[in-house]
């Protein structure tokens, strides 16, 4: 995933304030080259230091403004004054007694933080509700890695075929799907019980044309069983929510009937209040969708209207975290509503409801 460092945001900010300054410059010599008239053809006493003690004032307090809101600007990006600001919108504004929610303003850390070992740049989660256990991706060394429900590692699969792999989803049975952000490409595969290899060269797949030239595509990816879809998530510019339906669920020996389409109802609310789009997933009793942001540190639900109506930080202090969380990159819902979080390096997170922990 491509990342803004802060050394670009420190130089996009100050040529914001440079910029005003130069409009301010502008302004300036334009009222020097006022011409003044005296009132009522009396002379006024020093019309040249009138207009320079004008000029002057006008100057150096817009410059001072400027300066002022940048420094403003920079402080609640890096601080994210503004999903701070969403988050607090969505916990108490929506609240709702509808048992079928989520609740998030409810749950609490249960495992925080702990290190998987011997591995890194984890990326994704899905989750197998016949063998209980999940799966994530590593993007840089082609491993696929089954972990059990307290962030154990299970097995590693290597996998070839694939150049860039940034998500993976749970389909039925031993059918996946795996994101090669390298390639823009969907790929089905089969993980055997016991596979620690597989081949996808020669897999199923569906290339999606989207930003070719950048590796800000698709970022996480999730399977809707209850409406036949996979969900695909795109990181940013734009950052939007699309769905894939009749390429993995195709009857054999028949044609796909492939339908690739945006689901725009979600970019208008995702487009203010989260900065970026690193995963998804679905929770099928209420049939609300799940998003997460890492640049936001948020996670928030909504239902099909594309409404919020809860939401969950992943910052120091906020649902029993010690630290933020670094750089979340999945998220997926266990069968018991535990919701876990894989964060890059190699970090897991389980989060459970306050009334279901003991």
């Amino acid at each position: 995933m491509l990342r803004v460092n802060s050394a670009f945001r420190t130089w996009y900010f100050s040529s914001l304030v440079l910029q005003g300054n130069l409009f301010i410059d502008r302004v300036s010599l334009y009222l020097h080259s006022l011409p003044y008239t005296h009132k009522h053809n009396q002379p006024c006493a020093s019309p040249e230091s009138f207009k320079d003690f004008i000029i002057t004032i006008f100057s150096k307090k817009l410059r001072w403004a400027f300066v002022l809101i940048g420094m403003i600007g920079i402080s609640a990006y890096f601080l994210k004054l503004d999903a701070l600001a969403w988050y607090f919108w969505h916990s108490y504004k929506t609240a709702t007694a509808d048992s079928r929610y989520l609740d998030l303003k409810n749950y609490q850390v249960e495992i925080d933080a702990l290190p998987i070992p011997d591995i890194e740049n984890a990326s994704a989660l899905t989750y197998n509700p016949n063998r209980n256990t999940l799966f994530t991706v590593l993007n840089k060394e082609s491993l696929i890695i089954e972990l059990d429900t307290k962030g154990n590692v299970i097995r590693k699969i290597n996998v070839t075929g694939v150049s860039d792999m940034e998500g993976i989803a749970h389909i039925k049975d031993n059918r996946y799907v795996i994101a090669d952000e390298g390639d823009n490409r969907l790929i089905e595969i089969v993980i055997d019980d016991n596979a620690t290899h597989i081949d996808a060269t020669n897999s199923p797949k569906i290339r999606l044309g989207i930003n070719l030239a950048s590796n800000k595509n698709f970022e996480g990816v999730h399977w809707d069983e209850a409406e036949n879809r996979l969900l695909v998530v795109k990181e940013s510019n734009p950052k939007f929510v699309m769905s894939v339906k009749g390429f993995f669920n195709a009857p054999p020996g028949q044609p796909a009937d492939i339908e690739i389409k945006r689901l725009y109802h979600f970019e208008d609310a995702v487009k203010w209040s989260m900065r970026d789009l690193s995963s998804v997933t679905y929770y099928a009793p209420a049939k609300h969708l799940l998003l997460l942001s890492d640049q936001s540190r948020m996670i928030k639900e909504y239902n099909e209207q594309s409404k919020a109506v809860g939401a969950l930080a992943l910052w120091k202090g906020f649902h029993g975290l010690s630290k933020d969380v670094p750089q979340a990159e999945g998220i997926e819902i266990g069968s018991d509503k535990r919701i876990y979080i894989i964060s890059e390096p190699n970090l897991f997170y389980v989060f459970n409801h306050k009334s279901a922990q003991h």
